[in-house]
């Protein structure tokens, strides 16, 4: 099967793609928000960190089990009805848990198993929305705008926990579970306005009707493996992902008891911890929009690996009441991640075709994220162990090696971060212009 793909991207696509992007971060807001007041309600339920780690693991669960499946759908199927489904999915799990709240709230794990449903939808938007930029930004903008938009995540991550423990001290936890039904909406309404080129597989010579009607989701499910062979080092860095996923999430899981129980720290304390590790995450998405060019890219992914990892070494190695120490290897580790992240969306958006999009980048999230749930499991009885404070130490310097292996070795050097979108013949324009393909109304 050939595939012979062309889009035409220009200022109005853009503008489409702005719009776009104004609804999602409302949702995103309503979400972290909701998500920062289920997690302090769970909190309250329990102090056992065990019990807080198995219950992210089963609101994790809806990727492992669906992730594939979700990007097969996001590029068999149109995106913007897939984005349509899914928020209405996630707004009517969220309506049933708001009307049947008497029963949810008597038992936590029937709490996490109406939020674990509701992630379904989360996991099945995600890759048809990671495909959305490609298709409308202009190729001169796709990085700019891709730290733009870490940028303006990160501020929603800094503000949804003031906003929602704002709420938390004066309504209920049902009660704030309306603020994601409204953004739900609100992120609907802007899809009915704007308009998405209709991307789909073009079949070439030898390809009947019949043999298309064969096609299955594991048929796609290889498909997207093979682009991910064939896209040169992609590979690499999906490993490296999930490296840093596994590595990283005892700081994710364990920073609160770390905080409170090691360093014998107040909320207040922690709040300010916080908001100053969160900033570093402001920073690097500031960087990422500002900096257009950037010379050896490969160097440059590598180093920012190093400096993000030091920062991680000196959260853990503080010495008790260094608060601001703490707050500093915090800010180090999460102002890099923004640019990692950027070079590694960048690089799939132009060197993936778009019609394949959707399943690579399905494929990398469950791929990068499989290890999660495995350093959920262990970090626990693991900083019981050797120390909370130790093992983010350990962590650290293990992702450090990792990263000089593949560096020494030159698996890194396989990647071509200044790729240009040739494979899927796509065309950037800045001058008006119209798509070529269908228009989904």
């Amino acid at each position: 099967m050939t595939e012979q793909l062309q889009i035409i991207k220009n200022s109005k696509t853009f503008k489409h793609y702005i719009i776009f992007l104004i609804g999602q971060l409302f949702s995103l807001f309503g979400s972290s928000v909701v998500q920062f007041a289920g997690t302090w309600w769970i909190t309250l339920q329990t102090d056992d960190p065990l019990y807080m780690s198995i219950s992210l693991l089963l609101m994790f669960a809806p990727q492992l089990l669906f992730g594939a499946l979700a990007g097969v759908i996001a590029d068999k199927y149109n995106r913007k009805i897939v984005i349509l489904i899914t928020d209405a999915y996630q707004a009517i799990i969220t309506l049933l848990l708001i009307i049947f709240s008497s029963f949810v709230l008597e038992s936590l794990w029937v709490f996490i198993i109406f939020i674990s449903v509701r992630h379904i939808g989360q996991t099945f938007q995600r890759p048809a929305v990671q495909t959305v930029a490609p298709m409308l930004v202009p190729d001169e903008k796709l990085s700019q705008i891709n730290g733009i938009n870490s940028l303006l995540q990160s501020l929603i991550q800094i503000v949804s926990p003031i906003v929602g423990a704002l709420l938390i001290g004066r309504f209920s936890i049902i009660q704030i579970m309306w603020l994601d039904v409204i953004t739900f909406i609100m992120a609907s309404i802007p899809l009915f306005f704007i308009k998405f080129p209709n991307i789909h597989l073009k079949p070439g010579e030898g390809t009947t009707k019949e043999t298309e009607k064969k096609s299955s989701f594991i048929v796609n499910f290889k498909e997207g493996l093979k682009a991910i062979k064939e896209t040169p080092g992609l590979w690499v860095l999906i490993i490296t992902a999930i490296f840093n996923n596994l590595l990283i999430t005892p700081l994710n899981v364990l920073l609160t008891y770390f905080i409170y129980y090691d360093h014998h720290g107040t909320a207040e304390l922690f709040a300010i911890v916080s908001i100053v590790v969160n900033l570093g995450i402001i920073g690097g998405s500031i960087l990422m929009s500002v900096k257009k060019n950037w010379k050896n890219k490969k160097f440059q992914f590598v180093l920012w690996h190093y400096i993000a990892f030091i920062g991680y070494a000196i959260v853990g190695l503080a010495p008790e009441g260094l608060f601001w120490l703490m707050g500093a290897g915090g800010f180090i580790l999460l102002f890099a991640i923004p640019v990692i992240n950027t070079f590694y969306l960048t690089y799939i958006q132009k060197a993936v075709p778009k019609e394949k999009q959707g399943r690579v980048f399905s494929l990398d999230s469950l791929f990068s994220s499989a290890a999660t749930p495995i350093g959920m499991i262990i970090c626990v009885p693991l900083a019981e162990i050797i120390g909370i404070g130790n093992l983010f130490a350990i962590c650290a310097f293990m992702a450090m090696i990792i990263i000089t292996i593949f560096t020494v070795t030159k698996q890194i050097a396989k990647v071509n971060f200044d790729v240009k979108e040739e494979r899927n013949e796509s065309v950037s324009q800045t001058d008006n212009a119209i798509l070529t393909d269908p228009i989904v109304e």
